[in-house]
């Protein structure tokens, strides 16, 4: 029986707020490539352009939206005495446990878009961690992030004490047992 279940609390603005520059640059890049390729096909010089920064300005704040918030319907964190679990993603489903043992750090953020709403996050940090997988290509369109080592639990009410009960959780693991 879990002694902690978290999930994320999905809110629309923070999504997309959060994938303003990545929104841009695909629009850019989206207007300069397919409209220059599709130029000739076209019959007005301009259309095309127009056509594909559209779809692009507005196609990637929807698949963003749609993608976290499918992905976050699905996410839950279970903390037991020793290890936690957790399954995350609608496109591809992914599952994750990570003994208390294996944790090295455990980091709470709030960042300036979670805090009007209460938000924040907490990451569990393991010896394999490189770098935290919050920043990834695939992870901005809602594709979970069990490919990075440690845990990144997202989004989440009350951090303040969701951060200090899993601290404990974490610290009272003395035994090292593995899963």
């Amino acid at each position: 029986m879990p002694r902690l279940v978290l999930k994320p609390v999905f809110v629309g603005s923070i999504a997309l707020i959060s994938r303003l520059p990545l929104q841009l640059f695909l629009t850019f890049w989206a207007t300069l490539f397919f409209g220059g390729i599709t130029q000739s096909l076209l019959p007005n010089w301009g259309v095309s352009f127009v056509l594909f920064g559209l779809l692009a300005f507005f196609g990637v704040p929807a698949v963003t939206y749609i993608g976290r918030r499918l992905n976050y319907s699905r996410t839950e964190f279970r903390f037991f005495d020793d290890h936690v679990e957790f399954d995350e993603g609608f496109f591809t489903l992914n599952r994750k446990v990570v003994a208390y043992h294996n944790i090295r750090e455990v980091t709470l953020r709030r960042g300036v878009l979670q805090r009007p709403y209460g938000l924040g996050s907490v990451y569990l940090g393991t010896l394999a961690t490189g770098s935290s997988p919050a920043y990834g290509i695939f992870r901005a369109f809602g594709f979970g992030n069990v490919s990075g080592s440690g845990v990144l639990v997202p989004d989440i009410r009350d951090p303040d004490g969701a951060y200090n009960a899993i601290k404990a959780l974490v610290d009272s693991d003395t035994n090292g047992k593995k899963i």
